[in-house]
């Protein structure tokens, strides 16, 4: 079974070609996030470690792991955001290799992995190929402050704390670039699916 990574910064459309891939396509696309927020639910080794790690203060009232409190610590605190990264992409991991047992098992030919960090975890090196969603900073800029309600200065803070798209770019296979319409993105999307077959 082939399993093709799927990433892009923030705003760069990476969700709207996962979409694509789901509903024109027929796709699996097994999700980072919807992993990571499994690795983390009540009662995982996950969020006992980060609790371990944060104090319980990182929960709500309800014993949830309290997301916005750590966005705001790991948004201004290098070294938090590495300790909660050794934490949860251990579990991610174990999730995603019993998603992939699965899918395997059912004899499916391809898999699609959605993982905003692909790059930066060197997820690549396990992955058949990439595929890496691009868009010219201004038009994420535009995106992140209507869709987050942030100003541009908090937009800019958010892409520059991601790996820089020259960087993933240079690794890799295949690039869609997402500046125009979502008929443009699905017609990128089709390109890719053409070539796939010739």
């Amino acid at each position: 079974m082939k399993v093709i990574g799927i990433t892009g910064g923030i705003a760069s459309g990476k969700s709207a070609v996962t979409d694509i891939l789901r509903k024109h396509f027929d796709c699996i696309v097994i999700d980072a996030d919807q992993l990571a927020r499994q690795a983390v639910e009540i009662g995982t080794p996950g969020l006992k470690k980060i609790v371990e790690t944060f104090g319980a203060s990182i929960l709500t009232e309800t014993a949830e792991l309290n997301r916005s409190k750590l966005g705001e610590i790991i948004a201004n605190d290098e070294q938090a955001r590495k300790k909660l990264n050794a934490i949860v992409h251990p579990e991610i991991k174990k999730l995603y290799n019993q998603q992939i047992a699965f899918y395997e098992k059912k004899g499916l030919a391809t898999v699609y992995y959605d993982c905003p960090l692909l790059f930066e975890t060197n997820l690549d090196d396990h992955l058949d190929e990439t595929l890496l969603v691009v868009a010219d900073q201004e038009i994420r800029i535009n995106r992140i402050i209507e869709r987050d309600q942030l100003n541009r200065e908090q937009a800019l803070k958010r892409i520059n704390m991601q790996m820089s798209d020259a960087e993933k770019i240079a690794r890799a296979d295949v690039i869609i670039e997402n500046n125009g319409s979502l008929d443009d993105l699905l017609m990128a999307v089709n390109g890719y699916f053409s070539n796939k077959n010739n």
